[in-house]
């Protein structure tokens, strides 16, 4: 009987582990596609030369949209975490994950009102040349919306059938 319940106790033990460590390497995806990627893109419009004519972005309409950046990709990161440490079709996984999920139509809706999605530069001797993302936001909004959906629907399959999700969990 010991052998069997140490067993038991020592699959937990490495199931948990795995769990932590597959939450750890999630997050860090995250933070690197939600924070990393877009610092260093909206770092690298700040100033950009084209054919020796530099291109001067809105100084302060950048800073704005490098804090959202920090912000909601922090906060993605984290729930990232939350969400893929906790046991597959469990009532923490689902509630984590459509958090996240609606974090994450946050953080593209926060494109839109730091003004992300026009920017506009100064061409010295030419005028100006803004560079419009709305429509692309917009149908990741979308696909977003329906994600939102299935993770609900998962939230609540979990919540019903807890007990089952329980027995086949016990049998493996």
């Amino acid at each position: 009987m010991s052998f069997y319940k140490d067993r038991v106790t020592k699959q937990l033990e490495n199931a948990k582990i795995k769990n932590i460590l597959r939450g750890t390497i999630i997050a860090a995806i995250y933070f690197i596609s939600t924070v990393l990627i877009p610092f260093w893109t909206f770092s690298w419009i700040k100033t950009i030369n084209v054919e020796g004519v530099e291109l001067q972005a809105y100084k302060q309409q950048v800073n704005q949209i490098l804090f959202y950046v920090w912000a909601f990709g922090l906060i993605i990161s984290g729930t990232a975490f939350f969400a893929y440490s906790a046991p597959k079709q469990s009532i923490r996984r689902g509630a984590f994950a459509l958090i996240q999920i609606i974090l994450n139509c946050l953080y593209l809706w926060s494109y839109k009102f730091s003004g992300a999605l026009e920017i506009e530069f100064d061409l010295v001797d030419f005028g100006i040349v803004t560079v419009n993302l709305q429509q692309m936001i917009l149908l990741y909004m979308g696909i977003y919306f329906l994600t939102v959906i299935l993770k609900a629907y998962d939230l609540l399959d979990f919540v019903v059938n807890r007990e089952k999700i329980k027995y086949e969990r016990g049998k493996k």
